[in-house]
């Protein structure tokens, strides 16, 4: 009888260990669920869902029925713009892309280089447009925008957009431009007829573009928006200021027309906004800040280290043109100025750096201070220009270094 207590310790130790056993099996088992045969079935069966990409891509060999993957992409920049979120990227891949771009809600808008990303909008009113609130925040960049009949890039009524690092050339080939003075407009017509305008806009930046070469008037303009409206054929009552746009680094040259860079009030006011090392040469007027129109406003604006040579008018003009107009406070600093030319218009008969008038009110506190002007007749020529702080300005192969009127 003694042998057999080493054989019922053994019979135990198994019994303990089988119920151990059962219960780990019982636990790691789910308490309910498909077997593993019917999971392994399951996930066989599983349909993919397809993806939107997180960027269209448009190319010449695209379809507009096609989702815009870049390995399906795209025709066209306007189909693109319907099926992007806000704020998704579109990149455009080289090619020439006939069409008008119409923006009207926040998209970015990347070409693939200036060289090889075109768009050719001959025959269409505008090249691109960006228009209303709903397009802030817009980028555009790296394109060519050319042969539009008047705007290469036309941005209204928005803000915080940045239009950044295109050539804009070739474009004004049919402009509705108004006819100057005393000649009457016998229709609708646009009075900033530009290959980059903005009107009513705030804090947009326009950066390292190329605009050059373009037929109807000039080069970049900044406008405030209202029952005049100097960038449409259509005006509006609404007025809009035009504020803290930042016009810089861009290169303005062999443009026809009007003036390279331009601030003009026509309605309510253009007020605190940069024009800063940009080139603006080899056209009619080199960067003017003006008020236009009676009763318009241009507070605060900067002029500040551009090179600005060989313009057909004065180089850098501050001007009030009419009854009514309050220009102030206007900054004309660390610029170069060289061989600019007349405005007989005014009074200064003879070739002229920088040139601050009032034509009926005067404009007041203009600062004009450490400029570099050359090869001019007057270096600084002010009339009805109150106020004026003229200092540490430079000047070399000038007749007349600052002649009051």
């Amino acid at each position: 009888m003694a042998a057999s207590q080493p054989i019922r310790w053994i019979i135990g130790i198994i019994i303990v260990v089988l119920v151990i056993v059962v219960a780990i099996g019982y636990v790691g088992k789910p308490s309910s669920g498909p077997s593993s045969t019917s999971i392994s079935q399951l996930q066989n069966s599983t349909t993919t869902v397809a993806q939107a990409p997180a960027e269209l891509y448009v190319s010449v060999l695209g379809s507009d029925s096609a989702n815009g993957a870049s390995s399906t992409p795209l025709r066209t920049i306007n189909r693109a713009i319907t099926l992007t979120k806000p704020g998704q990227t579109i990149i455009v891949e080289p090619g020439t892309y006939n069409e008008q771009i119409n923006i009207t809600s926040r998209v970015i808008i990347e070409g693939e280089g200036t060289n090889t990303t075109i768009i050719n909008a001959s025959g269409q009113m505008n090249g691109i447009n960006i228009i209303g609130p709903g397009a802030n925040g817009t980028v555009v960049s790296n394109l060519t925008v050319e042969n539009a009949d008047n705007h290469g890039i036309y941005a209204q009524d928005v803000g915080n957009v940045k239009i950044v690092n295109n050539l804009v050339e070739r474009n004004g080939v049919n402009a509705t431009t108004c006819p100057s003075p005393p000649a009457k407009p016998t229709g609708p017509c646009i009075n900033e007829d530009k290959p980059i305008a903005l009107v009513g806009t705030s804090n947009v930046t326009v950066e390292n573009n190329i605009v050059t070469n373009n037929l109807a008037d000039g080069g970049i303009s900044v406008a405030d928006l209202g029952f005049i409206n100097p960038g449409s054929l259509v005006a509006t009552d609404i007025l809009v200021n035009a504020t803290h746009n930042r016009i810089i680094r861009n290169r303005v040259m062999y443009n026809k027309g009007g003036c390279g860079i331009v601030v003009a009030s026509y309605n309510k006011g253009v007020i605190d906004n940069i024009v800063e090392d940009n080139f603006v040469g080899f056209g009619v007027a080199g960067i003017v800040v003006a008020t236009d129109t009676p009763n318009s406003t241009a507070l605060n604006n900067q002029v500040i280290n551009n090179t600005v040579t060989e313009n057909f008018i004065p180089g850098i003009i501050v001007h009030s043109n009419a009854p009514g107009d309050v220009l102030s406070n206007t900054t004309v600093e660390l610029n170069r100025v060289s061989g600019n030319g007349a405005d007989a218009e005014v009074g200064a008969m003879n070739k002229t750096g920088i040139l601050a008038s009032g034509d009926v009110m005067p404009i007041s506190n203009t600062t004009i201070k450490y400029n570099n002007v050359s090869n001019e007749y007057y270096g600084i020529w002010l009339r009805n220009a109150p106020g004026a702080n003229i200092a540490n300005n430079t000047f070399a192969n000038v007749t007349v270094a600052n002649y009051t009127k």
